[in-house]
C-alpha cells in the first residue's frame, strides 16, 4: 500500500499534539543544510511500554525562521515551547526584528534550566549567519552541531547521521538522511514509530508536514 501524506502547514500556530500518554520517547533528528535546517521526528507516543498514539507531532514553530521539539513528556514540552515562542514574539515586538538563533538558544536554555520536568530539546533555525542546530539539555547546556539526535533511538540515529550529514547537503538530501536515521531507529527501537513529522526551515520561514511512513522521505 502506498503511504499517505497526512497534512502540510505553513502556519506558526501549530502546537505539539498531546494525543495520549505523557511519557513519549522515540527519535528526533536535526540537520543543518546549505539551504536551511531540517528537523524530523517520529510520531509515536508511549507510556511505559504501551503505545498511546501514532500521530503525535513532536515539533513546533517558535520563531519566524526556527522550530524546536522534544521526545520527552509532551504535556510539559508543549508548555515549554509556548514559553519560548512568547519570548521570541516579545523580543520581536519590542525591537522590531527577530532574535538571532544564538540569542534564541540562550533564552531557551535559561528557561529550560528552570523547567524542572522538561527534557532535552532540539532547536533549529536560520538567521543572517546561516543555519543553526542546537541540542538543549535540562541543565541549561547548549550544544551546536551540524546534526543532532535525541530520544530513545538516538544512538542508532546518530550512527546514520555521522555517516551522511554535512552542512553541504541540500534540503532534499537532508530529508533522505533524516529518513534513514528514523527508519533505523524504528527498526531497532520499539518506542520509535514509522510515522514522521518534518519541519523544513529556510530564510523564507518554516514548513511542516506529517507522513504516515518514513519511507516517504527516502
Amino acid at each position: 500500500m502506498t503511504a499517505r501524506r497526512l497534512r502540510t502547514s505553513r502556519s506558526r500556530d501549530g502546537d505539539l499534539l498531546t494525543d495520549g500518554g505523557s511519557e513519549v520517547t522515540g527519535t528526533l533528528v536535526g540537520l543543518a543544510t546549505r539551504d536551511g535546517v531540517l528537523l524530523a521526528a517520529d510520531t509515536r507516543t508511549s507510556q511505559d511500554t504501551v503505545v498511546r498514539s501514532e500521530r503525535v507531532r513532536k515539533l513546533a514553530q517558535v520563531h519566524p525562521t526556527a522550530a524546536m521539539g522534544s521526545t520527552d513528556h509532551l504535556g510539559t514540552a508543549q508548555s515549554f515551547v509556548r514559553t519560548v515562542r512568547l519570548e521570541a514574539d516579545r523580543y520581536e515586538a519590542e525591537r522590531g526584528e527577530p532574535m538571532t538563533l544564538p540569542e534564541l538558544s540562550a533564552v531557551a536554555a535559561e528557561k529550560l534550566r528552570s523547567a524542572s520536568e522538561a527534557g532535552t530539546f532540539v532547536l533549529g533555525g536560520v538567521d543572517d549567519d546561516g543555519s543553526h542546530v542546537f541540542c538543549l539539555r535540562p541543565d541549561g547546556g547548549v550544544l551546536e552541531d551540524e546534526a543532532v539526535a535525541i530520544g530513545s533511538g538516538r544512538e542508532i540515529a546518530t550512527g546514520v547521521l555521522e555517516a551522511g550529514a554535512t552542512d553541504s547537503l541540500t534540503m532534499a538530501e537532508a530529508r533522505r538522511v533524516a529518513g534513514r536515521a528514523l527508519a533505523s531507529g524504528a527498526e531497532r527501537d520499539t518506542l520509535t514509530g514509522i510515522g514522521v513529522c518534518v519541519a523544513e526551515i529556510t530564510a523564507a520561514g518554516v514548513e511542516t508536514g506529517d507522513y504516515e511512513s518514513v519511507d516517504e522521505l527516502l
